[in-house]
């Protein structure tokens, strides 16, 4: 495998997507099936309606009026029998109309005298088979109700069960372990002068929730080697993210480490900013190994370049054309990198918040989205690509 070193921002996606294996499936009760992704075509086991249904109250009526009223058919049970001419049964929303029936009376339109029902409705219109929802109008027994991919949200669960289904196959939730390296972090409490608190830690949590995944072990690691191998090692879940040590300098340790496990690098920096310094390797039994720097806007972007676009796969997710904004200011040229800005909404436009070096995180908290911006710069009123705000999660 030929890493990509300094990778273009769409071609690092793109290799993320190509080198993460589909994770299982399971079959889970409707009940507990939210946000999770189908991983086969959902195809319905019913005709909907299963049966020729009025779509109004009234009566069913055989034949021409006035018509003689007999029993009524009850909702949720077939008729006794078939009309007969001459015939009218009350009938409500939803019942079945009974074989022979030539017209549907709407309430508003008949009248009942001496057990007769008489047509009161608008003066040369005849009652007919308007009122009819026939049967298979929605759906056929077989048709696909929903394609693999489709993330159930609540529509989709109320299609399912419509369809006939108690269950559904979904993908199961890929399992994310986070390591966050570096002897200056700590985990509580204000932080004394040369330490930072973790900040990554819940916005990266939080992050794997919204791309559909499930946060595993979260674990602080000094800079210290055999401990960051020994967690690599450890570790069953189906991808594993660090944040810091991506660098070169005498206490990042990660190159050294996924040497150690035998990962294979796939990535080798990105050509984006803020988030460059990140990896993407691969261990020997094919799993991800996502290294992002330690910074905490960095970070995000690095997850958005690789962490992200793998989950999607795994999952099985329908690709999306990517969202866009319309630009509400200029934005210059930045030949070395394609940019990933903050930015809000202004007066129906996208502007850069400011605050967006990578070890910021005031810009994002402010923000609306990110913002992709190209290389060669952007203009006023152009559309811009921006990126699912996964640290908007709630989950």
């Amino acid at each position: 495998m030929t890493a990509l070193v300094r990778g273009d921002w769409h071609d690092v996606r793109a290799a993320a997507r190509g080198l993460a294996k589909p994770v299982a499936s399971e079959l889970v009760d409707l009940a507990g099936a939210g946000g999770r992704v189908l991983a086969d075509d959902l195809r319905s086991l019913v005709d909907l309606p299963s049966a020729d249904v009025t779509a109004m109250d009234g009566w069913a009526a055989a034949g021409d009026g006035p018509w003689t009223v007999l029993d009524r058919i009850v909702n949720g049970r077939p008729p006794s029998g078939p009309m007969r001419p001459g015939e009218a049964r009350g009938i409500g929303t939803g019942a079945v109309v009974p074989e022979g029936t030539t017209a549907l009376v709407r309430r508003e339109h008949g009248t009942v005298r001496d057990g007769l029902l008489h047509w009161t409705g608008p003066h040369g219109e005849q009652p007919s088979l308007g009122d009819v929802r026939p049967r298979g109008e929605e759906l056929r027994v077989g048709d696909i109700v929903l394609p693999a991919g489709t993330p159930l949200d609540p529509v989709c669960l109320a299609v399912s069960a419509a369809s006939g289904h108690d269950a559904v196959q979904v993908s199961r939730p890929p399992v994310v372990d986070l390591l966050v390296t570096g002897d200056e972090v700590v985990r509580r409490g204000v932080p004394a002068p040369g330490t930072i608190r973790d900040s990554i830690s819940p916005l990266l949590t939080g992050m794997t929730r919204g791309a559909g995944a499930a946060p595993g072990q979260v674990t602080l690691v000094g800079d210290d080697l055999p401990e960051l191998v020994r967690l690599l090692r450890s570790s069953a879940a189906d991808v594993v993210v660090t944040t810091g040590g991506t660098a070169v300098g005498e206490a990042d340790h990660l190159r050294e480490a996924l040497g150690i496990v035998g990962a294979t690098l796939a990535v080798d920096t990105v050509a984006v900013r803020p988030g460059g310094p990140t990896l993407l390797a691969v261990l020997p039994d094919g799993r991800l190994v996502a290294c992002l720097p330690g910074n905490p806007l960095a970070a995000v972007v690095g997850f958005l370049a690789v962490v992200h676009p793998a989950l999607q796969e795994m999952t099985g997710r329908r690709a999306a054309a990517p969202p866009s904004e319309v630009l509400g200011v200029d934005l210059d040229p930045f030949p070395r990198a394609t940019r990933v800005l903050p930015f809000a909404r202004v007066d129906g436009a996208a502007v850069p918040t400011g605050w967006s070096s990578s070890s910021m995180l005031r810009g994002l908290s402010a923000s609306d989205g990110l913002l992709v911006a190209p290389r060669e710069g952007a203009r006023t009123g152009q559309s811009l690509e921006v990126l699912e705000p996964l640290w908007r999660a709630t989950t």
